[in-house]
């Protein structure tokens, strides 16, 4: 409200005024009634009415002595035509779709609900002839709201994946959803353009969903069942939803590891090749973010992971850490809204497929990949021919579509066998892999065996070749866990450490002496160079060796040790990395007394506070 100070009714002297003050109204609203209004202050909008006039609008008011008055609102006049609500299982958002009107000329536009009250969505979507007039803002927004009459309300569903209305499942994508009777035209659904192409034909015949089933199992015949297995798997676990782990598929140009990669993203859409996979490593982080939680319950391919050894390897590093991660924990980003208040975080609800040509640096990010390796003639070109022919003209899709309605009928039944499948197989992979990668293997299996109960179903195949089937999966996920410990070793921060300790030794970046501090038995293994018939020691003293034990300067070692890895640095702290030495029991020995990981010993003729090694772990460690 403002208030007005009036001049007094005489004429004033030069040095004295008099003033009186007078509510005036809302500052949008010069015309209000100046005279101070009575207690309580009667609802002025019950005499304002709102009209078309033309192709604008206006408003008109009753004053107190019964006249009317006339106002101009705006040169244009709309209407909201539709309210559209948003869902994305997660949070609601809301849009307007608006009919506008303007010198004869009607236009249709969106224009999100948030953005609404404050009118400045007229000059972006009207252009420069649109006009609301002086003071006329808000009776703008109140009168095409109210002019609107009842606006009818449509829910729109903004992500993939599995939803329940009423007692049904549906399997939301592109265009629509798919139910257990096929697919349901009443439900709208709208995907952002990096996932419109995610839509899958049902099979218009029960013979060509057996020919499509028997299709998909050629992609077995591809590459070694360590390989084609694992990803085919993938496929059918991926609309089973709540996965935690991701693929990463690596190998040299010129392996097809993204035709395999998207030859897998074609059962959920024939335009997805390999020239259109849906998400990449050149985006954002919150875009590949965002991709990842929208694609709910499906198989979605990022493609190429690149680092090129240079300063923006960080940042490639941070994207696909924030990615695995995200999805092996099941968490998105938290943020905090203008309201103070956290927003709804959006994890990734994807099973990711990855593909590069080195994989991400990490012990834990490592953890929650399984990592398979594509060698140059691993891939059946004649094999591969066909199988691309299927997924291009929909063979692969129409064969998901079928499972999804199979699915559908019997959604809740098959959750509850997944979740006791995978437990009963998590204690078999425990005994040859660590807890995560039992967890992703055991969830791959039973996964798969669910997609050749449907397969035996329908008749695609027989109870012999299931039994085979299932065998081969067992052999080839033994397999892929055996290679993923070699993985998960090259990437250990202990393991690394010793490795680095022998690299530097080897290449003269660092020397172990006795403990007099001269040459030790076999100097030429311990950094040392002989020059005539002398001994002398290469770069930086890291420790001593004697007999079968070696003592490291733990804050001399460590910092050489990083300079040896260059780019790759170890991604833990000094102190980290004595306990890791401890936990993978590479410590010979500890001070239990001072409850401390480093022992005192006296070496050239001082009491130091070093690491105790033992010479076989040193030369039996791997990079």
């Amino acid at each position: 409200m403002r208030w007005a100070a009036i001049v007094g009714d005489r004429a004033p002297r030069l040095d004295i005024m008099n003033f009186r003050l007078v509510l005036m109204g809302p500052d949008d609203d010069p015309d209000a009634n100046l005279t101070p209004p009575a207690s309580p202050i009667p609802n002025r909008a019950s005499r304002v009415q709102y009209e078309r006039r033309g192709s604008a609008i206006i408003r008109r008011e009753r004053l107190a002595n019964g006249r009317i008055r006339v106002t101009p609102v705006a040169n244009f006049n709309a209407r909201i035509v539709r309210d559209l609500v948003f869902d994305d299982d997660v949070d609601q958002r809301r849009e307007f779709r608006i009919e506008a009107e303007l010198d004869d000329r009607i236009v249709h536009f969106v224009v999100p609900a948030s953005e609404f009250p404050q009118m400045a969505w007229v000059l972006r979507k009207l252009g420069p002839q649109a006009i609301i007039y002086p003071g006329q803002q808000q009776h703008a927004r109140a009168a095409i709201q109210s002019l609107s009459g009842r606006v009818p309300q449509e829910r729109i569903f903004a992500h993939l994946g599995w939803r329940r209305l009423g007692s049904d499942w549906l399997y939301l994508q592109a265009g629509g959803a798919l139910g257990a009777a096929g697919p349901r035209a009443d439900v709208q659904v709208q995907l952002p353009a990096a996932l419109e192409s995610y839509s899958m034909r049902p099979p218009a015949e029960p013979t060509e969903r057996v020919d499509a089933v028997r299709a998909s199992l050629r992609f077995l015949s591809l590459a070694p069942d360590r390989i084609s297995f694992p990803l085919l798997a993938a496929v059918y676990r991926a609309p089973l939803g709540n996965v935690d782990f991701s693929l990463f598929l690596t190998g040299q140009t010129g392996t097809f590891k993204t035709t395999l990669a998207a030859l897998c993203q074609q059962h959920f859409g024939a335009e997805m090749d390999a020239s259109r996979l849906p998400a990449h490593f050149a985006s954002t982080a919150n875009a590949l973010e965002s991709i990842a939680f929208t694609a709910k319950d499906a198989l979605l391919v990022v493609d190429d992971f690149v680092p090129m050894g240079g300063p923006g390897d960080a940042s490639l590093q941070s994207v696909a850490e924030r990615l695995f991660r995200g999805a092996g924990n099941r968490q998105g980003r938290s943020r905090m809204g203008g309201n103070g208040r956290l927003r709804p975080s959006y994890p990734p609800r994807a099973l990711i497929v990855a593909t590069s040509e080195e994989v991400p640096r990490g012990e834990s990010l490592r953890a929650r990949l399984l990592i398979m390796e594509l060698a140059p003639d691993d891939v059946n070109r004649e094999t591969l021919n066909e199988c691309q022919q299927s997924g291009q003209n929909g063979t692969l899709s129409a064969g998901m579509s079928a499972f999804l309605s199979w699915i559908a009928g019997r959604y809740d039944q098959l959750q509850r066998r997944l979740e006791a499948r995978a437990r009963e197989l998590r204690g078999v992979y425990q005994g040859v892999a660590h807890r995560r990668l039992s967890t992703a293997l055991a969830h791959l299996q039973s996964g798969f065996e669910i997609w050749l109960q449907f397969a035996l179903e329908i008749g695609a195949i027989n109870a012999t070749e299931r039994a085979e089937l299932e065998q081969r999966t067992v052999n080839a996920l033994r397999e892929l866990a055996a290679i993923q410990t070699m993985y998960h070793r090259a990437s250990d921060p202990a393991l690394r450490f010793l490795s680095l300790v022998r690299a530097a030794l080897a290449t003269g970046q660092g020397h172990l002496a006795n403990r007099l501090g001269r040459p030790p038995e076999s100097p030429e293994l311990w950094g040392w160079t002989r020059v005539g018939r002398r001994w002398f020691p290469q770069g930086t003293r890291i420790g001593w060796v004697s007999g079968n034990e070696f003592f490291l300067d733990p804050h001399i070692s460590y910092h050489v040790v990083q300079q040896m890895a260059g780019t790759e640095r170890l991604p833990i702290s000094e102190q980290t990395l004595r306990h890791r030495l401890n936990e993978r029991e590479l410590l010979a020995s500890v001070d239990p007394g001072r409850q401390m990981l480093q022992v005192r010993r006296v070496l050239e003729g001082r009491l130091r506070q070093v690491l105790h090694l033992n010479i076989k772990h040193l030369t039996n460690c791997s990079e």
